[in-house]
């Protein structure tokens, strides 16, 4: 059978060139994918500044109550370590010194914005730094500044340097030059007590970088550390994973990448499944003839199967072994991506091993083996003497395995929608709603022939009345061919379906992203910096400006508000320690004196001018849903994990599905990763115009390096702009689905109208002229388009609309309108152009001698 299955790929150039086509970049998609989700999952980081160090005692990001590096929703703010943990490593054999390590944000260099780092001079072994010229700092105002930096700005031991840390400005002194082989950050070292007093952190850390004793294994000394460090809020680095120490963005990266990847991979290869078996179940569809014709001489239903499976099998393994380099290219062209919108750290290793590999080779091989196994099936059991006209009618679809899947998915899809509708709520809809259309292109493709066999007899006689004769005969074609004419809309369906809802799901969430700014928005102006960094004081200078009615403070992060619960029973029941239920909220750190003026939200119970302290503003539902009241006091866990008990001063009601929580911005600053300022609303006093309070603002402000005043439409605008990373990475999942869609629809189209050589040339040997065959098969075409485009659109609208009901009770998703008449465009073109190209390929051959073809 392998030999035979060789001779018939030989044979067949047209059907294996499509199913390697299906194959290969199906494959290569899923690598792709399973590239990026395992670069997440890994989140290893090369260290640089820590490079010296084979061990880092970091603060653990997980949630109170895992175990280190257990937590699917790590703390969001780094976590600091005590500094009386230092002399708890030092003592821990093997350790020849714990070096503890701190980073002072410097956000200006010589008046101009700038992204370095500050740290005490005792921590440049760590790297090592050596000094080049000049000296050590040793004392305060004095500073050594690295090599590359110094050269850029064009410094030298004993010149004065402007240096702004959190966006106040300091003046030093460069004592010394210093040099690293490794880091490539741009780093300021000062006097270790100088570092202190800049951190503000008091008795914090950020890590302690440990050097080993001479010969002491890494592997065996950082298991050394984590029995010393264990329960005090600490995690034990070493190998790759020292970096995330280095750089804490790399945890954010690592939640950010993990889901992106996820839905990634989830989607393209459930369509890299679906469309491989689609590919290879119409070339086996087409292929009913010559085994009808096999069954009849004799070749048993076993043998036939065997047959196919073996001439699948080969195809995949081939399409396999050439998507290895393209799968691996393809993973880190889409990682690429996402590190240059930000979406992810650049210094996060992107790593693709042998399981993404196996996956997708996996996954397309299963779905081709599938796929060739039921679409071969059929023709197999069917008696050699009904066989052949079996295989000229193609009328059969239905079978109950198709039919229990098409429940199964359109059960699935119908359910994930009342879900999205009914219990979802915001921007997290989005979150059922895209698996939805997915589940509902698939099982719309289940049920493709038969409706197409209505939409076909709904469009006939309007179409053959505008069309003629032959726009009638491309109607009874494809009355009586649904199967065929759903092998062929199946691929357009997916196309715009997909490109339709994941494209609208993003452009509406972004609408109601920026409502909801440009709602919670009062203040007249807003003012920032290019170095994303103002000094605090800034605010009561503002505010005191007699053009100014208030000004706040703007800072976000998030944090748990954790319901303490009653003692439960633990092992051998005995009574277990009291346990939390925490639920994330986000924080908006504001000043009291200018919330009420700025916030576009009034309060419906309290005062937003009592936010001072341990205080907080909670949306009236979550208080409602709490029990609690204005008065009562409710346990806040910050992003650096710090808990609190807050007192609740008010309440308000935020947009629905964007619930958020007010808290003194004084109170919420430290406890970020960077401590930095980056925003300060503004309101005008009755009278002022907003050039005047503008122009105000900018004088007043005039020492921050790169301040920025803008008014609040440029505020919206702005804010519309920067919130790219949802947005690039939805747009480049519906790229990557799509795209593979609209290949599958190229390939599909081109082998399906290529087939039917011997058919126009029977037309044209009873009397049809090429024109009438080229006008027959340009009413097919836009049959097949029209049919594909209504059941995509009806596919998008199935997860579009719960979208739009959850998020803002619309029934119409927002986004320009040009975006769908782009998608249906596409379809339109790429199904004419796919299928008349191949037809007048195929009329070029002589009638008599294409009848007799193969």
């Amino acid at each position: 059978m392998l030999r035979l299955a060789l001779k018939t790929l030989r044979y067949r150039k047209g059907g294996f060139l499509a199913s390697l086509i299906a194959l290969f970049v199906g494959a290569v998609v899923v690598q792709g994918c399973g590239g990026l989700l395992e670069t997440g999952i890994r989140a290893n980081v090369k260290a640089e500044r820590l490079a010296a160090a084979p061990v880092v005692v970091t603060g653990s990001q997980d949630y109170p109550g895992h175990a280190v590096g257990t937590a699917t929703d790590p703390m969001t703010e780094r976590v600091l370590l005590d500094e009386n943990l230092v002399d708890v490593v030092a003592k821990v054999p093997g350790v020849a010194a714990a070096v503890p390590d701190i980073s002072v944000p410097i956000t200006g260099l010589a008046d101009r914005p700038a992204d370095a780092f500050g740290h005490g001079w005792s921590s440049a072994a760590l790297s090592p730094y050596k000094l080049v010229a000049g000296a050590k700092p040793t004392a305060s105002g004095e500073v050594v500044v690295d090599s590359t930096t110094a050269k850029r700005l064009g410094v030298r031991p004993g010149e004065r340097l402007k240096a702004s840390v959190r966006g106040i400005s300091h003046e030093f002194r460069v004592s010394g030059i210093a040099e690293s082989r490794i880091a490539t950050q741009s780093v300021l070292l000062f006097s270790d007590g100088e570092a202190t007093r800049l951190y503000d952190r008091p008795g914090k850390i950020d890590d302690i970088g440990v050097l080993a004793a001479p010969g002491t294994d890494p592997a065996k000394l950082a298991n050394a550390i984590d029995d010393a460090v264990a329960d005090r809020g600490a995690q034990v680095l070493h190998g790759d994973d020292r970096g995330v120490a280095e750089f804490p963005d790399a945890i954010s990266g690592k939640q950010n990448l993990i889901p992106v990847a996820g839905a990634f991979g989830g989607l393209s290869t459930m369509v890299a499944i679906f469309v491989v078996g689609s590919t290879v179940g119409m070339l086996m569809q087409q292929r009913r003839r010559e085994m009808a014709l096999l069954r009849t001489t004799g070749v048993t239903p076993g043998q036939l199967r065997r047959m196919v499976m073996a001439e699948t099998f080969v195809i995949a393994l081939l399409a396999a072994g050439l998507s290895l380099v393209p799968g691996a290219a393809f993973g880190h062209f889409m990682y690429d991506i996402l590190v240059e919108q930000d979406l992810i750290p650049g210094e996060m290793i992107f790593i693709q091993g042998f399981i993404p590999q196996l996956a997708g080779f996996g996954a397309t091989l299963f779905a081709a083996l599938a796929a060739a196994f039921i679409a071969s099936r059929r023709v197999s059991k069917v008696r050699p003497t009904e066989a052949m006209a079996d295989a000229t009618l193609q009328t059969r679809w239905i079978s109950p395995i198709r039919m229990i899947l098409a429940f199964l998915f359109l059960g699935g899809a119908t359910a994930l929608a009342i879900v999205t509708a009914s219990v979802m709520t915001g921007p997290i809809a989005a979150s059922t709603a895209g698996p939805a259309a997915m589940l509902w292109a698939v099982g719309v493709a289940l049920v493709s022939p038969g409706l197409c066999r209505w939409l076909a007899a709904l469009l006939r006689w309007p179409v053959g009345w505008f069309t003629g004769l032959s726009g009638r005969l491309a109607m009874l074609n494809a009355s009586v061919r649904k199967v065929r004419l759903a092998s062929a809309v199946i691929p357009i369906m997916l196309a715009t379906g997909l490109a339709t809802a994941l494209i609208y799901l993003q452009t509406s969430q972004d609408d109601a992203n920026s409502r909801m700014f440009a709602d919670g928005l009062k203040a007249d102006a807003v003012v920032s910096s290019q170095s994303e960094a103002l000094p605090p004081s800034l605010v009561d200078t503002l505010s005191r400006l007699p053009q100014v009615a208030g000004a706040s403070a703007s800072v976000s992060s998030e944090a748990r508000l954790e319901t303490v619960l009653d003692p439960g029973k633990g092992d051998n029941d005995t009574t277990a320690a009291r346990r939390v239920r925490p639920s994330r909220i986000d924080l908006q750190g504001v000043t009291a004196s200018g919330a009420r003026q700025t916030i576009g939200h009034p309060t419906v119970q309290g005062d937003y001018g009592r936010l001072t302290g341990d205080s907080i503003v909670l949306p009236t539902d979550v208080l409602d849903d709490s029990g609690k009241a204005v008065g009562d006091r409710v346990r806040l866990r910050w992003g650096n994990g710090e808990a609190t008990t807050m007192t609740v001063v008010g309440s308000f009601t935020p947009p629905r599905g964007f619930d958020y929580a007010m808290v003194p911005a004084t109170e919420l600053l430290p406890r970020t990763t960077t401590g930095v300022l980056q925003q300060i609303l503004v309101k005008a006093k009755p009278g002022v115009s907003s050039s005047d309070l503008k122009a105000a603002v900018a004088k007043a402000a005039g020492g921050v390096p790169g301040v920025v005043v803008v008014d609040r439409a440029e505020a919206t605008v702005a804010h519309a702009e920067s919130d790219e990373s949802g947005r690039v990475a939805s747009f480049l999942l519906a790229a990557v689905v799509v795209g593979y869609a609209v290949i599958a629809l190229i390939n599909s189209l081109i082998v399906a109208t290529a087939e039917r050589r011997s058919e126009f040339a029977l037309q044209r040997l009873i009397g049809s002229t090429r024109g009438q065959v080229m006008w027959m098969m340009s009413v097919e075409a836009l049959v097949t388009a029209l049919v594909g485009i209504v059941l995509g659109t009806g596919v998008a609208a199935g997860s579009l609309v719960p979208f739009g009901l959850a998020l803002d009770g619309s029934v119409l998703p927002s986004g320009p309108a040009w975006i769908y008449l782009t998608i249906v465009g596409t379809a339109v073109a790429l199904t004419f152009v796919t299928i008349l190209f191949p037809t007048s390929v195929a009329l070029r051959a002589k009638p008599v001698e294409a009848a007799v073809a193969p």
